[in-house]
């Protein structure tokens, strides 16, 4: 399956997280879920400025390979086996076909692909201007943050009505690079400080 995924992102701290989760979000569903982020030793799919994870939901394990778009992000998506998870190196025959073939197209080495650690994500969500609001709190490594997502069909009005979201709540509008992008800048950091 393939998507082409449009979403803002804003980080925001612990106690605008805590207010919109007891007032906006007070009805939505706590929703687990853990990424498993994937790349090679020499991190060619971060040089391409894409991510491979393993999405596990509790129910089942989906791969998605993210590749930049001009707008937005297209996604490569395939249900998996979860033996995939308890190898150091993936096994070709694990990756669904299509994530296989893009990964040939840019050159990547599929066999060596291994997983570099997990971020564990509690999310609630609600409908919001014809999108989809998501609050999230996530852990990676030795840390966590808390992130509001906007996820939209159209670009130029879900950019504006984010905006207008931000402004309402007098919410610090910040740069904010996606979760696999977070994770290994800080799993970076982490093996610079042991060096």
């Amino acid at each position: 399956m393939e998507e082409l995924e449009i979403e803002f992102k804003n980080l925001i701290d612990y106690p605008t997280f805590e207010t919109l989760k007891t007032t906006l979000f007070n009805n939505a569903p706590m929703i687990t879920q853990t990424n498993f982020y994937i790349d090679t030793n020499a991190f060619d799919l971060k040089a391409h400025r894409c991510a491979l994870r393993i999405r596990d939901n509790g129910t089942s394990k989906v791969m998605t390979l993210k590749i930049p778009q001009d707008i937005g992000i297209m996604e490569y998506t395939g249900v998996i086996d979860e033996r995939i998870i308890d190898q150091e190196y993936i096994e070709q025959q694990y990756i669904p076909k299509n994530i296989n073939a893009q990964l040939k197209k840019m050159n990547i080495p599929e066999h060596k692909l291994r997983i570099f650690g997990a971020l564990s994500t509690e999310r609630r969500e609600i409908p919001y201007q014809s999108g989809l609001l998501v609050l999230d709190a996530s852990y990676y490594l030795d840390t966590g943050d808390y992130e509001l997502e906007y996820e939209v069909s159209d670009y130029e009005q879900g950019r504006a009505n984010f905006d207008a979201f931000l402004e309402h709540y007098n919410i610090e509008k910040k740069a904010t690079l996606n979760k696999v992008q977070r994770f290994y800048n800080h799993y970076e950091r982490l093996i610079s400080k042991k060096l």
